[in-house]
Order: structure tokens, then C-alpha cells, then sequence
């Protein structure tokens, strides 16, 4: 099918050269990073350039299919689009045997690879996701050639990740001796007749020449994608939008299962919101989706929420159809099975998702002149911006989570009536944010912050709000204050580099919920 078939690239016998190229290459189009698959072969985990991944299938029901072989490293044959791809046996370089109760899922995957025209399998037991790799981080530990070694470079291990080895496809060729070359197997086309003289094309305008070129190349150059299972849907994302895939962390604020941003959590000391894209919220939950991929765009970062990563696509814009209603969807194609997949725009998802400002780094860095004095100037709490009668702005102690109200709880509150709100096996109270000016009216509330007052000495209790806008990291805000006559002094907060967030009203939702309670 179109759009889904790499074109094939030069001549595969160069082996080590053309391996470092395409390293290289990878680099300057993902900001001097190399993006690598990660996969688990037994005991070993592995970083294979993502350029040179083809796919990852399942594998054959019936099997592979045996050859008779008296040595080597091939372990069978597998059909790919048409092709018997040699599967080479690991066992000869890596050990197989598989760690009991290391927390992952194992889903035993076929990896179709590609150098050059030349095409390889390899089975492996897991999939884990794709990780963006600087040159720096990779250590040559073998400086001589040596056929019985398989890998010559590491990453070395951190608090969050195990050792990976580095493979290069062009040497597992090459010390296999096993690859399907289509260039090899393909006869010769007859030659064709000599075409007839072309008439002379009209000149173009000079002024429209080239854009009406470029437009009609535009999008046709596929690019590399990577495709999600979120819940029952298919969703592909650009690998060059992704900074890896990790285990789902801890929600630190939950923000309601129906929301796209169902929650806050925190990865490597960074604030971000957990996303889920899915029609009917699918994948709200660790369980429902234990996967998390790290999107970023500029300076922000969200955590797309993910039921299984499948495999990887190559799509160009002429193989998506667009289609209306769907305000993160850059179109849908579909793969080979029949089967929708659905292809994110990441810019839009992070148009429409205001949490993501929570992933923004304060801007002062750690050694410019005056930064120690700007950190102890700021706020060592992150703060919760919210809008009611009109934008506040409250320490983050003491909130609980943040929960839709209903039809119900929305018209009590409007009426005067007291409100209850059910929240985790409890009944809580709902109650109005006082109104700093009393002339102007509550806005129609639609969300509550589920508020514990300090040191827990009473019950939680609700505090309708209208919308819940921002997040502010630590250290990212200064605190000031101003006299407004008989109302004595309020405080105000104001973020640095934040549109829309100077002079906001101070309230702490933790002391509040004391005086309401």
C-alpha cells in the first residue's frame, strides 16, 4: 500500500560506513539526537537505529519456516510484503533466558530490518518504544574487530534505564551471512523503446514557477511514525515529535476521567500532564494504559497516555485522507489489514491542551549572574491557576484533585441551595469561592478542587471553580502584595514569560476550605 513501503536506499555493502551515515543523518533531523527502537531479547536490552526498523509483527502463527542448515545463525524464514526474510538466531550472541518478575509484559514481536535493499529479521521478546540517544551517550567498548562479538557500543546504564546495546543492523548481516536483497532476485526489465520528442513546454511565469514546483512535491517525501493502540483505536505519531516511552507515573492531581488531560504527573522532576486522545477516554488509567510517550513541542512536554506501542509506519501526506471533527487529527489512512489508523497533529494536541505550560522550566539557568538571588525571590511552590469570578492563582498544598460537576451539583449552587459533592466513596460539601467583588456575580461553576484544610483537621470539602487554566512550577513565580483600603492586603502572584498571568489574585484553597468547613 502506498506511503507504507520504505523506498529502498543505495547499494548495501558498504556495511560500517553506510550504518554511521545513517546515524548521522538521524541526528540533524531530530536536533543532533539519534532515535533508536527499544526492544528486550532475553536478558539484553537493545537500541536499534529507528530508520532501520521496518516493523514489528507479530509472529507467525504457524511459525517460521525452517530451512535445513547444518550451522550458522539463521533461525528460519518469515514472509514480509512479499519477501522470505531470514530470521537470525540471537542465541549465538545474546542469552535467552528471560528474567522472572521484572515487572515487564513481554509480547514476543517479529522485527523486520532493513540496510540499504537488504532485508533481516530478528524475534524479540519485547517492544519497549523508541528513545532519542545524543552521540555523546554512546560508549565504543570493542576497538578491534572481532566476528564472535555482536555489539560494539553501549549506552551505559542509568537510575532509570538498564545498560542498552547498540545494534547495528549492517553488522548483524554481516556476521550472519543472511539477508534478502531484492535487487539480487529481480530480473533484469527489457529495454524500452525510445520515447518521442517531447513538445516544448509553455514557458511559466517567473514570479510562480518555483512555489507551483514545490507544491506539487509538497508532502510526498514519507515520513517515519510511530503507531499506538489507545484503547480500540490506532493512532500514528511522528517519531520525530517523541522523547521516549516510559512506564505511566503516579498521578499527582487528578483532573477528572473525562478530560483529555485526566491528570498531573511528574517525570524526572518535570511537571506534566497525562493525556488521553482517545474517543470516550479509553485510556484514563494505569491499567487501561500502562504506556506513556513523552511528546514534546518547543520548550513543552506531555505524557500521551497509551494502551501498547505496535510497530513502525512510513506515511506521506498523499496516503491520509482528511477528515472533519477531530480537533488533534492531521487525517486517517489505513493499513494493510484494513484496518483505521488515525495520524496525530502534534502541534494541535498541544494548542488545545493549556495544561502543558505545567512542563515549562523556569527560565532563569542555574549559572547565570543573579540566578541565585531570583530563585530565593520566587515561590518554592508550584500554584494552581484557576478562574472564578476572576483568575486566581493557589498553592498547590493541600488540593486533592479536581473533579466535573454535575447537572445536579451545578443548579444547587446557582439556586443558593447547599451543595454535596460525591467524591471517592465520600460525601463532601460544595461551596462557592467567596467573591472578592461582591457586585459581580459567580460565573457558572463546572469543575470542583476537592481541598483538604491544613494538618487534616477537618473533613475535605469542595470548592466549585470555573475552569481550571494553568499550572505554575516552583521557583517559576514571585509573590508581591498591594493595600486595597478596608479589604487590607492581597496578595499577588505573577509568572515569568506567562501570557495572561500578571497580578493574579492569591488565595490559598488549603486555608479557605478551614474558614468554609
Amino acid at each position: 500500500m502506498e506511503g507504507f513501503t520504505q523506498p529502498p536506499p543505495a547499494a548495501p555493502h558498504s556495511a560500517g560506513n553506510q550504518a554511521h551515515t545513517n546515524m548521522n543523518m538521524n541526528a540533524r533531523a531530530h536536533a543532533h539526537a539519534n532515535v533508536y527502537v527499544h526492544v528486550r531479547v532475553g536478558r539484553c536490552d537493545i537500541a536499534i537505529p529507528v530508520d532501520q526498523v521496518r516493523q514489528a509483527l507479530p509472529l507467525p502463527p504457524q511459525g517460521l519456516t525452517a530451512l535445513p542448515r547444518h550451522s550458522g545463525g539463521l533461525l528460519g524464514l518469515a514472509e514480509f510484503a512479499g519477501a522470505a526474510v531470514p530470521v537470525v538466531a540471537l542465541e549465538r550472541w545474546v542469552p535467552l533466558d528471560t528474567p522472572q518478575g521484572d515487572g515487564v509484559d513481554t509480547l514476543p514481536r517479529l522485527l523486520v530490518m532493513q540496510h540499504a535493499s537488504g532485508l533481516v529479521g530478528m524475534r524479540v521478546d519485547a517492544v519497549l518504544g523508541v528513545k532519542a540517544l545524543a552521540a555523546g551517550d554512546i560508549r565504543k567498548i570493542l576497538h578491534q574487530p572481532d566476528d564472535n562479538e555482536l555489539f560494539e557500543s553501549v549506552v551505559p546504564a542509568s537510575d532509570s534505564a538498564p545498560v542498552l546495546c547498540i545494534l547495528e543492523v549492517a553488522r548483524l548481516m554481516r556476521l550472519s551471512q543472511a539477508w534478502c536483497e531484492q535487487a539480487q532476485v529481480d530480473l533484469p526489465a527489457p529495454p524500452a523503446p525510445p520515447a518521442p520528442p517531447a513538445p516544448p513546454a509553455p514557458p511559466a511565469p517567473a514570479a510562480w514557477g518555483a512555489p507551483q514546483e514545490a507544491s506539487r512535491t509538497q508532502g510526498c517525501t514519507p515520513q517515519r511514525y510511530a503507531v499506538l493502540r489507545i484503547g480500540v483505536e490506532q493512532w500514528a505519531v511522528t517519531v520525530n515529535a517523541v522523547e521516549r516511552v516510559v512506564p505511566v507515573p503516579a498521578a499527582e492531581l487528578a483532573l477528572g476521567p473525562r478530560d483529555r488531560s485526566w491528570a498531573i504527573g511528574q517525570w524526572q522532576g518535570r511537571k506534566l500532564p497525562l493525556v488521553d486522545i482517545s474517543e470516550g477516554r479509553q485510556a484514563s488509567d494505569r491499567q487501561a494504559a500502562p504506556c506513556m510517550v513523552l511528546l514534546s513541542h518547543g520548550p513543552l512536554l506531555l505524557g500521551l497516555t497509551v494502551s501498547e506501542c505496535q510497530q513502525f509506519v512510513d506515511l506521506s501526506q498523499q496516503a491520509m485522507a482528511l477528515l472533519p471533527g477531530n480537533s488533534v487529527s492531521a487525517g486517517v489512512t489505513l493499513l494493510p489489514d484494513g484496518s483505521r489508523l488515525q495520524v496525530l497533529d502534534v502541534a494541535k494536541l498541544f494548542e488545545v491542551t493549556p495544561e502543558a505550560s505545567v512542563s515549562r522550566w523556569a527560565s532563569a539557568s542555574p549559572g547565570a549572574p543573579g540566578s541565585a538571588a531570583l530563585a530565593d525571590a520566587t515561590e518554592p511552590s508550584p500554584y494552581l491557576v484557576f478562574d472564578a469570578d476572576q483568575r486566581y492563582a493557589s498553592p498547590v498544598q493541600g488540593v486533592l484533585g479536581v473533579v466535573e460537576l454535575s447537572a445536579a451539583c451545578r443548579e444547587d449552587l446557582r439556586s443558593g441551595r447547599p451543595g454535596l459533592l460525591p467524591w471517592r466513596g465520600q460525601t463532601l460539601r460544595l461551596v462557592n469561592l467567596p467573591a472578592i467583588a461582591k457586585s459581580v456575580a459567580h460565573a457558572d461553576p463546572l469543575l470542583a478542587v476537592v481541598v483538604q484544610a491544613p494538618e487534616g483537621m477537618m473533613a475535605p470539602i469542595g470548592i466549585a471553580i470555573r475552569s481550571l487554566t494553568d499550572w505554575l512550577p516552583a521557583h517559576s513565580a514571585r509573590r508581591t502584595g498591594i493595600r486595597m483600603g478596608a479589604m487590607g492586603e492581597l496578595g499577588l502572584i505573577n509568572a515569568k514569560g506567562a501570557v495572561d498571568h500578571a497580578n493574579l489574585v492569591l488565595v490559598d484553597l488549603s486555608e479557605m476550605a478551614h474558614l468554609l468547613g
